[in-house]
């Protein structure tokens, strides 16, 4: 329903209605409104639509779009009744005219061809008394007659406008390959002026058409490996079904026995025989039933209200006959008495099981066909995707056999990897805490070397072999403050030994931690994705609850529009009720005023009146009928004789214009010239 109303909203606010409506505002439109805009929506169509309904009537507003619907041939669903359409219709009720919005969108250019022939090919109802008249009756022939050639004028216009079309898409084509040629003589003519004075000009013109040979023979290889590849690809379906079934034949004869496959085949043959000779021919001839009421619907003119009604009549007679026939069918065969009745009983039963279980089976096979196809196409889009074959049954358990191994293994390599990586860390954090603490030991030995006036052990080095000549002078000078410096070395060593010693028990309790931790986080990841696939499937669950509850939302809307529908039925079927009632009562009460106060004596009287208007009319047309013969030679003697006065005005006045003098005498006229 939202889909439906979004596709509405959004076509009236484009050109050229150019409304302004949203999901909210259209949906709250009174009934007025709701009728206002089907008119606009059809006068798009159709322009005698543009109207506005408050100034006409309500009655004509239904009886004009209602027709429109007619013409257009709209069809309400199966669902909704004439009369319930009818009804909404009139009352502009959303749910009748929300779908009819939606149609008339979706097939606006047909609609509008079709109501532009509608103008030419919707015949005028003339009642078939009128046709008595012989005028009328050569006047609507000619009339059918000008339809028909509308028809064909439309058609040879329809088959000359796609004519053109193609004819210009030729055009257009063969300007493009002209324009084409041109440019290929122009490259040619080029490659010839370059090639001209080249001395090796006639073997590369040798090669360049081996060139071309050969790969047009490529192409043609390549096709007869597609070719190859088509019929390779059929083969092996037909083996994988040849395989199927041999595999199904094989599962089939375990434990069977020559009679228990000779019943099979009986049960086959029986089933078969059933759908061949019983059921199959009742659905032909139910289809050609239906083939046979739609085209009778089809060649028939459209019908009106009054036609309606006539045939509702007929079937009510209809069915009050069937009904009386079947009470005297009963009243005469007491079915006390008939003994096969029992047995009527049971066959009915036994064929509408047959039905049942035929109908049954024709599913299943339509479901098993479907999903063999589906099959099939999931193979080929996975050896489109892969470029491999797909693999059988035991090929493919040794595939997840192997997959399962490798997985095993990918586990515990990952595993061994994420240890590894773990001992990685620890040491490189070890690492940077020794390389902090030999700085800090670095920074505070070089304070002591410059409270010690001693620049550092190597630069001491570097100095000593820049001035070897010098040392000789100051060896005992510095000895001792070289005595004191590798002292203070060693004190550093064994400091770093015992804090490495500290070190060793805290890296031995790290280990196991470390394997602790990798085993959390492997079932921190187990439980991640446990939790991450139930929070899909609960999302999914959701998302099909809260569908489930909107179609029961928009199913409760709609039926509590249904009962008010019926609500109302219900009180105008009282108020029909008690009419019919008041009318019974007045007929059978004693009073002829009573009496002359139902509807039944008004129409009888108004019938009693019509049928003395017929009896006049019929009596004078009898006598039109037999005056007819004297007032046409009457009427064609006055035809001849103001004829005859016609020819001698001309006379006359011809006589006048040759100055001649005209004579009357003893009721006779002649003329006598005076130019002598």
């Amino acid at each position: 329903m939202s889909d439906q109303l979004k596709y509405v909203v959004q076509e009236l606010n484009k050109s050229p209605l150019n409304k302004s409506f949203n999901l909210i505002s259209f949906d709250s439109l009174n009934s007025e409104q709701l009728l206002q805009v089907l008119t606009d929506v059809l006068a798009l169509i159709d322009t005698s639509n543009k109207v506005d309904i408050r100034t006409e009537e309500p009655e004509q507003t239904t009886i004009r779009i209602l027709g429109m619907l007619r013409v257009l041939k709209y069809k309400p669903g199966p669902e909704t009744p004439a009369s319930v359409f009818r009804q909404g219709l009139v009352q502009g009720d959303k749910h009748i005219i929300h779908p009819i919005l939606e149609w008339l969108f979706q097939n606006m250019e047909a609609l509008k061809k079709r109501a532009y022939l509608s103008k030419y090919l919707v015949k005028v109802e003339v009642p078939p008394d009128k046709l008595a008249d012989q005028d009328l009756a050569a006047l609507y022939e000619q009339y059918e007659n000008l339809i028909e050639d509308f028809k064909a004028v439309h058609k040879e216009s329809e088959v000359l406008k796609k004519s053109a079309n193609s004819i210009a898409e030729l055009r257009t084509d063969i300007e493009a390959m002209e324009k084409e040629k041109e440019i290929v003589l122009k490259r040619i003519e080029r490659m010839e002026r370059k090639i001209e004075n080249l001395p090796t000009r006639d073997a590369m013109l040798e090669a360049a058409h081996a060139l071309r040979l050969e790969r047009e023979r490529e192409k043609e290889m390549e096709l007869q490996k597609h070719e190859q590849q088509t019929i390779l690809h059929h083969t092996e379906q037909r083996a994988q079904r040849l395989q199927k079934q041999l595999k199904e034949l094989r599962q089939s004869a375990v434990g069977a026995t020559p009679k228990g496959l000779l019943q099979r085949l009986e049960e086959e043959t029986n089933v078969n025989t059933y759908i061949v000779k019983q059921k199959l021919p009742k659905e032909i001839e139910m289809k050609k039933q239906e083939v046979e009421i739609l085209q009778n619907v089809a060649s028939d003119a459209s019908l009106g209200r009054g036609d309606l009604e006539t045939l509702n009549r007929k079937i009510q007679e209809v069915n009050n006959d069937v009904n009386q026939l079947v009470e005297r069918h009963l009243a005469m065969n007491d079915p006390v008495e008939d003994k096969l009745a029992p047995f009527r009983q049971q066959a009915a039963i036994i064929g509408r099981k047959k039905e049942s279980a035929a109908e049954q089976l024709r599913e299943l096979k339509n479901r098993l066909s479907s999903l063999e196809a589906n099959i099939q196409e999931k193979q080929e889009k996975l050896k489109e995707f892969t470029g491999e074959r797909v693999l059988r049954e035991e090929e493919f358990k040794q595939y997840v056999n192997k997959l399962k191994g490798r997985s095993a293994l990918y586990k515990q390599n990952r595993a061994a990897l994420s240890a590894l990586k773990a001992e990685a860390g620890v040491l490189t954090r070890t690492l940077e805490l020794l390389n902090s603490k030999n700085e800090a030991l670095l920074r505070e030995l070089s304070v002591r070397e410059a409270q010690h006036g001693v620049l550092g052990f190597r630069a001491t080095e570097e100095r000593l072999e820049e001035v070897s000549s010098e040392k000789a002078d100051v060896d005992q000078e510095k000895g001792k403050t070289l005595e004191e410096m590798s002292s203070v070395v060693v004190q550093l060593t064994q400091r770093i030994a015992s804090r490495k010693a500290l070190l060793a028990p805290i890296i031995k309790e790290l280990r196991p931690l470390r394997e602790q931790c990798q085993e959390v986080t492997t079932e921190y990841e187990q439980k991640k994705q446990i939790y991450d696939s139930t929070a899909a499937g609960l999302e999914s669950t959701t998302a099909k609850i809260e569908q489930e509850v909107r179609a029961l939302k928009d199913e409760i809307n709609s039926r509590e529009s249904q009962i008010a529908l019926l609500e109302a039925q219900c009180n105008m079927t009282k108020v029909k009720l008690e009419m019919v009632s008041e009318e019974i009562q007045l007929y059978v009460s004693s009073t002829p005023a009573d009496k002359n106060k139902s509807m039944r004596e008004k129409l009888t009287n108004l019938i009693n009146e019509q049928e003395k208007l017929s009896r006049q009319l019929k009596e004078e047309q009898r006598t039109v009928k037999e005056h007819q013969t004297n007032h046409t030679r009457q009427m064609k003697l006055w035809s001849d004789l103001q004829k005859l006065m016609e020819c001698k005005k001309r006379c006359h006045q011809a006589a006048l214009e040759n100055s001649g003098v005209v004579h009357r005498e003893k009721g006779a006229e002649y003329w006598s010239s005076t130019k002598n």
